[in-house]
């Protein structure tokens, strides 16, 4: 590992891999990271629980900066996002880690593991997305809020060329960082995984509260916001449960697109997958209340296209992969003329 730049204009112009951490305080030989609310008190050489921040010489450096472990180009229904540009193609990247430590996560090979990496500038990210011709960058993958300090550089640049940044995540961030990010956003998806406080502290390891208002936080700025909720065997495969969430999510607003998907079993949390008639089921109980509702990981063919609320009007196919818009003009149904919940052009 290199040796740590001596200031952050020093790491851009050189392409040195730390950057001293935003938003950390110094309690005498200590150092307390607040980018999210784990609050990791650090001592000298200890890293933080996410696995990006550690420190080195009485600093807090984002010793993550640039390190991409996943690159991939997708399409943005792959997010998902099925509302924002649908059909578009979208570089997705990500780091290792996460600061959150969820049993049966679908990622744990790059969040609560460590794999091979590639170091990145910001510049570096925007030009690969300018040869593929794709519409911007989704930070994904594991949790790209631990990267904070890369992700708000991209952000800005990204914007400055005039391509996308949309963030996949668990939300699990503090209020001021998570404004400086709304700043450069265009597009979220975020996972709520329960409306149960006990399900995020003894599985995840955080708090429901503070994912809230992560999500409240960007609603209420005009984001485009769409929410996923993995419905895990035996934690909250619970009709009463998912009743739970989409009455909160209605609560915020109708128009919000929930995704219900299909849980797995893996290494560390080997419960069955979810039952296919039970997502059926919460997916009828979600549509009664919201206007959109989609299921994830799940190749039954339902829950996958779009439908006007207000007149059943196809708006949207999706079949293998392939998006063909057949009922939109622009963001209104071509039947009823209802103005809907779609992103489909300009940054």
């Amino acid at each position: 590992m290199s040796s740590p730049p001596l200031n952050i204009s020093e790491m851009i112009d050189d392409g040195s891999l730390w950057v001293e951490a935003a938003y950390q305080r110094r309690e005498g030989s200590k150092r307390t990271c607040g980018i999210c609310p784990q609050q990791c008190i650090l001592q000298e050489g200890e890293v933080g629980k996410c696995g990006g921040r550690q420190v080195v010489n009485g600093h807090l450096w984002a010793v993550n900066y640039g390190q991409l472990c996943t690159l991939n180009l997708d399409p943005i229904e792959r997010k998902p996002l099925y509302h924002f540009f649908p059909g578009g193609e979208i570089l997705s990247v990500g780091p290792n880690g996460c600061n959150l430590s969820c049993k049966w996560c679908q990622n744990h090979r790059i969040s609560q593991c460590t794999a091979p990496t590639r170091t990145v500038t910001p510049r570096d990210l925007a030009d690969m997305v300018d040869a593929l011709d794709g519409i911007g960058v989704a930070y994904t993958y594991a949790e790209p809020l631990i990267w904070f300090e890369f992700v708000r550089d991209a952000g800005h640049l990204f914007h400055e060329r005039e391509l996308l940044n949309v963030f996949v995540t668990n939300g699990f961030i503090n209020r001021e960082p998570l404004l400086e990010l709304i700043a450069v956003a265009d597009a979220f998806n975020i996972d709520l995984k329960s409306l149960d406080d006990h399900c995020y502290r003894h599985f995840c390891g955080g708090r429901l509260s503070d994912v809230q208002r992560s999500i409240r936080m960007v609603h209420d700025a005009g984001k485009h916001l769409e929410i996923t909720h993995l419905v895990v065997t035996g934690v909250n495969d619970d009709l009463r449960k998912i009743e739970a969430v989409v009455d909160w999510v209605a609560s915020l607003d109708t128009s919000i697109p929930l995704h219900l998907t299909r849980y797995f079993p893996t290494d560390s949390f080997p419960t069955p997958p979810t039952d296919i008639e039970f997502l059926h089921q919460a997916y009828e109980l979600a549509r009664a209340k919201l206007d959109w509702v989609y299921l994830g990981n799940l190749w039954t063919g339902r829950g996958v296209d779009s439908y006007c609320p207000s007149c059943s009007e196809l708006l949207v196919r999706r079949s293998g992969g392939e998006v063909e818009l057949v009922g939109l003009d622009g963001n209104r149904c071509l039947n009823c003329g209802r103005e809907l919940n779609f992103r489909l052009g300009g940054v």
